[in-house]
């Protein structure tokens, strides 16, 4: 399906504030982690936290490659606009559906971690 270029930069803004948000959760996740860590001492518990720590840096890197992809994206589509400003608003630019469907497994992929570690958290806090 065809969308605008004007359309298509405002979904790559809020793609961005998406990813950006789902980035400065994190660290806060770690710091959690660590004053859990620094608790428990069982070996159950040190496996939960190594899955948590892996999961975090994966995340991590992965929302850093999104952000990257969108910022091309958004470049992209902001050269073209430059290029061809009559055409702004009409639908000639082919939606990037592989972006999109990375953006919402992320968002599922957040959504599930945060759920299991909140679970973690309250179980061993």
């Amino acid at each position: 399906m065809k969308e605008s270029i004007s359309h298509l930069h405002m979904v790559c803004n809020d793609w961005t504030r998406e990813l950006e948000f789902y980035k400065s959760e994190i660290p806060f996740f770690k710091k959690r982690l660590e004053e859990v860590a620094s608790k428990n001492t069982s070996k159950e518990v040190s496996v939960q936290i190594e899955h948590f720590e892996n999961k975090f840096r994966i995340m991590s890197i992965h929302v850093d490659e999104l952000l990257h992809d969108v910022k091309l994206k958004n470049e992209h589509l902001l050269g073209n606009a430059a290029a061809m400003p009559t055409y702004i608003n009409i639908k000639m630019v082919e939606k990037d559906g592989n972006i999109e469907e990375l953006i919402a497994f992320t968002a599922n992929d957040f959504n599930t971690t945060k759920k299991e570690f909140y679970q973690f958290l309250s179980k061993n806090m």
